[in-house]
């Protein structure tokens, strides 16, 4: 039987009454809190015993000081003359207990304890979550910003999609305990003007957190499961990036807890502390870019190794390429015969719970000799309200041109090829010329094909066997 349980508990800072009650049921049950760290709260087990819990705020304390201040020492003291044991500590929440019957609160006026929560909510809560808030509206908007310009792509990238989500759960959590606090505060003024105690705080905001950190872990369960899919320089990146968060997590802790053991003062231990943080989140990031340069140009993140092929120009330069050998669905000799030994074949596929993106390219080089290339994307799509997303991305590839000239600039003309067998069919124009690029729409399936020239009808029979499904 274990002696040590660790739980990650939902409670807001100022919910004293719902935090003294719990403590007591626990202690009914044999389990006493005896310590409260930022991810999880520690009880140790013991006789099941009726204990009195009450929780108290002490506007001096913090995280960052020298443990324990002069005060607060002085504070405790007191506290335990009048037969309260102090029990654990949350930043300013000072947590005690006692075994007597009908003891002698600590603080006999809920004016004063009202006061004394506010104080520690503007201290040290309010204003982390209101930075909270700016950084998580800054974060979702980017990565919507993101999304809306270059949604193929970030759709159909796991992570990316589960911290777009995650960052829009983060704001209105915090909105909610922002606003969660104003409106428990307004009516405790009330209560309290009018002789009663603070107010009950509600139990929405648990049953809130319970579900928002359902669709937190679904979506991250989501997210990891389509890496199998993926090519593996996604799930390299996914990999460092989390590893990388993490890392950072742990060395400001260990940085801060180290100050706080060595009584460094409070300002010294949250200066170091605030900017060990910006360092080592601006170092290891570098670190990781660095990292993820160095995977992909020595091949650790590839489907497969690369093989080198070098060419010598008419002038006697010399050329170094990659040349890739993944299968892929149609390739150029399955359209015509072709001469050419040194073909690139790159696959790179990436999936969500959205939709799926699939990138080949079948590249050659210039060695002297002509051989012709074939360059294409499949989209499927698995949530239909985003097909249109998906179709006008492809449809506006070349947006950037709309200011030249219209006989210089290219665009994408709906045509009404029935040999394509598809749904759609949207053909690249420059002014009036037609020209080899294609997008193809099979029910939920977007391909994107540029065939080097334009297809015969026997190519464009066979693309239709290749790709359509």
């Amino acid at each position: 039987m274990k002696a040590v349980k660790r739980r990650f508990e939902q409670f807001l800072f100022y919910d004293y009454t719902s935090i003294e009650r719990h403590l007591e049921r626990m202690a009914a049950k044999g389990w006493q809190l005896q310590k409260i760290t930022r991810f999880y709260w520690e009880y140790r087990r013991t006789e099941p015993q009726r204990l009195t819990y009450t929780v108290t705020y002490f506007s001096e304390a913090s995280e960052f000081n020298p443990y324990p201040t002069e005060n607060q020492q002085t504070f405790r003291e007191y506290c335990k003359d009048a037969g309260w044991n102090p029990v654990a500590e949350w930043a300013q929440m000072q947590i005690f207990c006692t075994e007597r019957e009908n003891p002698t609160p600590i603080e006999t006026e809920e004016s004063i304890k009202l006061k004394a929560i506010h104080r520690a909510m503007k201290k040290n809560f309010l204003p982390s979550s209101v930075v909270l808030l700016l950084l998580s509206l800054t974060q979702g908007y980017l990565q919507l910003h993101m999304i809306m310009s270059d949604p193929v792509e970030q759709l159909s990238l796991g992570l990316s999609l589960f911290l777009a989500i995650t960052w829009c759960i983060l704001i209105i959590q915090t909105l909610f305990s922002l606003i969660g606090y104003a409106v428990w505060y307004r009516k405790s003024q009330k209560s309290v003007r009018m002789g009663g105690p603070c107010a009950e705080s509600g139990s929405g905001y648990k049953k809130l957190f319970h579900i928002l950190t359902g669709i937190v872990v679904v979506l991250l369960a989501l997210a990891i499961s389509t890496f199998a899919t993926s090519t593996r320089s996604y799930i390299g990146g996914a990999i460092l990036g989390l590893i990388n968060i993490t890392v950072v997590i742990v060395l400001v802790f260990t940085i801060k807890n180290a100050l706080k053991r060595a009584k460094a003062s409070r300002k010294v231990n949250l200066t170091v502390t605030m900017v060990s943080c910006a360092i080592l989140s601006i170092v290891l990031t570098g670190a990781m870019t660095w990292c993820i340069i160095r995977g992909v140009n020595a091949g650790w993140f590839g489907n497969k190794s690369a093989d080198t092929y070098t060419t010598m120009q008419p002038n006697g330069a010399t050329y170094t390429w990659d040349i890739y050998h993944d299968p892929l669905p149609l390739k150029v000799e399955d359209l015509q015969n072709v001469d050419y030994e040194h073909y690139s074949c790159e696959w790179t596929a990436r999936e969500s719970f959205l939709l799926a993106q699939y990138v080949a390219r079948q590249d050659s080089f210039p060695d002297g000799q002509f051989a012709p290339e074939l360059n294409y994307s499949i989209v499927d799509v698995k949530f239909p309200a985003l097909f249109n997303l998906c179709l006008d991305d492809y449809l506006n590839r070349y947006h950037y041109e709309r200011n030249m000239p219209e006989e210089d600039r290219r665009y994408f003309r709906q045509t009404e090829d029935p040999s394509w067998q598809a749904d759609a069919v949207y053909q690249l124009y420059r002014g009036d010329e037609g020209m080899s690029e294609y997008i193809l729409c099979w029910d939920a399936r977007i391909v994107c094909i540029d065939f080097d020239e334009i297809p015969t009808a026997e190519q464009i029979a066979i693309a239709v066997e290749k790709l359509c499904k």
